[in-house]
C-alpha cells in the first residue's frame, strides 16, 4: 500500500509560543517491535502510553512523519466539548442518540482532566464553557432546538440575547447565541507537549518518520520507511485525516482543510476598547461560520474556512489568501482593531464522516485504528488512543463499551464524485454563511 507523507507549514501560532524541542532522531536501518504506533498526535501519544503501561515486558515504538505532537493534534482551535450544536436539531426519536454522544463527549473531557491534574500540565486549562452564536436571525430557531435538546437532558445552558452576547464577548457582531458549561478552552500544543513529556521512557519514538507502506509478513507486519523498515507483530494506526492515504477506511472518511490565524496580543488600550472582557471561545451556529476565541493572553484566533482542496500538503496551501478572509473576519467582529495584527496564520486537518460516526475497531489481525472525530477530537482522541491500546491488549472496560455502542462510518461515494460532492455541499454553506464568517 503506498502512502501519502503529509507536509505540514510552519507557522501554527500555537507551537510557534512554545520553547522550542529537539526532536528524536529518525528511524535508521531495520527495527523490531512487538507493536507500533504510528501517528504521535493526541491519539497516538495516548495510545503508545497505554500500551506501555498495560504490556511492560514488550516492546512499543511510536513513529510519525514529521514532529510528534505538532501536526493536526497543536493545530486545531483549542476546544474541548461536551455538548454539540450540531445534533441540536434531533427530533425525540433522536434525544437517546445525542444523550449517548454527550455522555461520552464528557467522559472524554473527565479523562483529559484528570491526567492535567495528576500531571500537573499546564494547558492553559479554562472551565468556562463555550458559546455558539450567530449574526442572522435565520439561526435563532436552530438556536432555540439547541436550547430544548439540552434542556430536556438537564444540561446547563444559557440563551443569550445581543447586549448580553456584547457584554461577555467585546463584540456587538452577533444578535443570538447560547453558553453552555461544560466545555474547556485549553492551548493545543501545550497539551499535545504535555502528553509528549509523560510518554514512559520505554517507548521507543522515532520522528520524521513517515512510513512509505505496509505489508503483512510471515513474522507479522513489515512497515517500510525512507531509511528503514520495522517489523512488528501488531499495528495501531493514529492518523486521523490521513487514513484514505494509509489505505484504511477508504470510502468511509475523508479529509478536511481547516486554516486559522492568531493575532499578537491586544495592547491594553486595545483591550479596553473591546471592554476587557474575560477569554471566551465560540462556535458559529452555522456550519461555515467563524471559530473565534479569546485566549487569556489576550490573542485572536479565527478560523472561518473549511476546503478539500490539498488536504494532505498543507505546506503547498496559499495561506496568505485565507489570512485575508480571517482580517476581513475579524474586523467585522472588531472594527476597532487594526488590520495588520495577524501573527501566525496555519492549516491543519480534521477528518470527518457522513453521520458524525468515529472509527475505532480492529482492522483485520493484529491491526488496529482510532481516528475521525469530526472535528471535536481533543478529548475523544486521548480516549480512544488509550482504549484502542487496551483492545489490542485484550483488555475490556466501559469506556470500550460506550465508544462501540456509537454507529459506524457510513459508505461514501468513490473518488473523484466523493470530492465533487463535498465541495458543492461547501460551496452552498459559504454562500449561505457570508454573515457568520
Amino acid at each position: 500500500m503506498a502512502i501519502i507523507v503529509p507536509n505540514n507549514d510552519q507557522d501554527c501560532g500555537w507551537t510557534t509560543a512554545l520553547p522550542p524541542r529537539t526532536p528524536s532522531p529518525a528511524l535508521s536501518g531495520d527495527w523490531t517491535t512487538d507493536w507500533v504506533v504510528v501517528g504521535a498526535g493526541y491519539t497516538g501519544l495516548s495510545a503508545a502510553r497505554k500500551l506501555a503501561e498495560l504490556l511492560p515486558e514488550q516492546r512499543i515504538t511510536l513513529v510519525d512523519a514529521q514532529i510528534a505532537g505538532e501536526g493536526a493534534s497543536a493545530r486545531n482551535s483549542g476546544y474541548l466539548v461536551d455538548s454539540t450544536l450540531n445534533d441540536g436539531h434531533l427530533s425525540d426519536t433522536g434525544l437517546a442518540a445525542y444523550q449517548q454522544k454527550y455522555a461520552l463527549n464528557s467522559r472524554a473531557v473527565a479523562i483529559v482532566e484528570d491526567l492535567v491534574k495528576h500531571h500537573g500540565m499546564d494547558v492553559d486549562w479554562d472551565p468556562s464553557g463555550k458559546f455558539h452564536a450567530a449574526r442572522g436571525g435565520q439561526y435563532l430557531e436552530k438556536l432555540e432546538r439547541f436550547s430544548d435538546t439540552l434542556a430536556q437532558l438537564d444540561i446547563k445552558h444559557q440563551m443569550l440575547n445581543a447586549s448580553e452576547l456584547q457584554a461577555r464577548l467585546g463584540t456587538g457582531y452577533y444578535q443570538h447565541g447560547i453558553h453552555t458549561d461544560g466545555g474547556v478552552m485549553l492551548q493545543p500544543a501545550k497539551l499535545a507537549r504535555a502528553l509528549l513529556d509523560i510518554l514512559p521512557e520505554s517507548v521507543s519514538l522515532f520522528e520524521n518518520t513517515p512510513v512509505l507502506s505496509w505489508t503483512e509478513s510471515g513474522q507479522g507486519y513489515s512497515l517500510k520507511t525512507p531509511q528503514g523498515t520495522i517489523t512488528a507483530r501488531g499495528i495501531l494506526f493514529a492518523v486521523n485525516g490521513f487514513m484514505p492515504a494509509l489505505g484504511l477506511k477508504q470510502q468511509r472518511v475523508f479529509p478536511l482543510t481547516l486554516t486559522a490565524s492568531l493575532t499578537r496580543p491586544l495592547s491594553d488600550v486595545e483591550y479596553a476598547a473591546i471592554g476587557n472582557p474575560k477569554p471566551w471561545g465560540l462556535l458559529s451556529a452555522q456550519a461555515m461560520g467563524a471559530t473565534v476565541r479569546l485566549t487569556e493572553d489576550r490573542r485572536i484566533m479565527i478560523r472561518n474556512t473549511a476546503e478539500v482542496w490539498r488536504p494532505l500538503n498543507m505546506a503547498l496551501t496559499p495561506l496568505a489568501q485565507r489570512q485575508a478572509l480571517h482580517v476581513t473576519g475579524l474586523q467585522r467582529r472588531f472594527p476597532s482593531l487594526p488590520a495588520d495584527m495577524i501573527a501566525n496564520t496555519w492549516s491543519g486537518i480534521t477528518c470527518i464522516s457522513a453521520n458524525n460516526a468515529n472509527v475505532f475497531e480492529q482492522i483485520s489481525g493484529q491491526v488496529f485504528a482510532a481516528g475521525c472525530y469530526n472535528g471535536g477530537g481533543i478529548g475523544l482522541a486521548v480516549m480512544y488512543g488509550e482504549s484502542i491500546a487496551l483492545k489490542a491488549a485484550g483488555g475490556t472496560s466501559t469506556d470500550i463499551d460506550m465508544i462501540e455502542q456509537r454507529p459506524k462510518p457510513k459508505w461514501l461515494p468513490p473518488s473523484p464524485f466523493l470530492q465533487w460532492g463535498i465541495k458543492f455541499k461547501l460551496a452552498g454553506d459559504r454562500r449561505q454563511a457570508v454573515d457568520e464568517r
